[in-house]
Parts: structure tokens; sequence; C-alpha cells
């Protein structure tokens, strides 16, 4: 599936580190005003949990999202602010008919992340792509995964 550039929102590779919801806020502004949205690439970025609950309230408005990408974004953040961060942008992306894909690879955040995201897979039955290499599942992890 090619989308084309005018319908994908990209902060790709930047190096932000986005922690609070001050800090990411002039970005959500924009992503706001983006009519026709059908792919954010949000990857190379680090966002802590208050960022990622500010992120969730918009990507909540953004009905036509079609691919999330957000792999290697939680760079340097504890794991409870990880499981934070996964629950709340998964509880968004759980309201959204048209999301096919969504990348949550290089992460890192193992078991915890994917109990976070368990409920979202249960709901989201419309998922046809899911990518979660190098976050360090496990046995654990991965059943978790395969059941939900």
């Amino acid at each position: 599936m090619t989308i084309p550039a005018d319908r994908i929102y990209s902060l790709e590779g930047k190096g932000l580190k986005l922690t609070t919801a001050e800090d990411i806020a002039p970005y959500l502004e924009e992503l706001r005003n983006f009519e026709n949205l059908e792919e954010i690439r949000m990857n190379g970025n680090t966002i802590g949990a208050e960022a990622a609950k500010a992120l969730a309230d918009v990507l909540r408005t953004k009905n036509t999202l079609k691919v999330a990408t957000l792999h290697d974004i939680f760079t340097s953040r504890l794991k409870d602010e990880v499981k934070e961060s996964v629950i709340a942008i998964c509880g968004a992306l759980s309201e959204l008919p048209e999301l096919i894909e969504l990348n949550l690879s290089d992460n890192a955040f193992g078991p915890l992340g994917a109990a976070a995201m368990a409920d979202f897979l249960k709901q989201h039955t419309g998922l046809q792509v899911l990518k979660l290499n190098n976050n360090g599942l496990g046995i654990h992890g991965g059943t978790t995964i395969a059941q939900a």
C-alpha cells in the first residue's frame, strides 16, 4: 500500500525528546490541523508518558489514519513509563476504524508492553499488519500477543 505524501505526517528521525505535553504541543497543533491523515511517522524520537497521552488525545480524532509508524519511540524511558505510554496510544488507536498497520518495533518494552497492548489487539480486529520486532517480548510477551 502506497500512501500519498500529502497524507503523511512525519517527525521521523528528528531525535526529539518529547517528555511533557508542553514538549509535544507544537507538533500536536500541526497534527490537529492535518486533514485526511493516513499515516503518522513518529519513529526516531523519544516520547514520555505525558507526551504520549497528549498524542493519544489527538490521534483519537484522526479517523482516516491507516498506518501508525511508532518504532523506536521509547529510548531512555523507564518500563513503567513505557507501559503507560503504550496503554494511552493503543487506547486511542483502538478507536480508529481505518487503522490496518501498526509498527511498534525497536521499543524494547518486553512482556509489560505486550500486556499493555493486549486490549487493543482484542478490540481492533481490522488490523492487518503488526510489527513488533526487537522488543524483548520473550515467551511470556509472545504468548500474551498471540492470545490477544
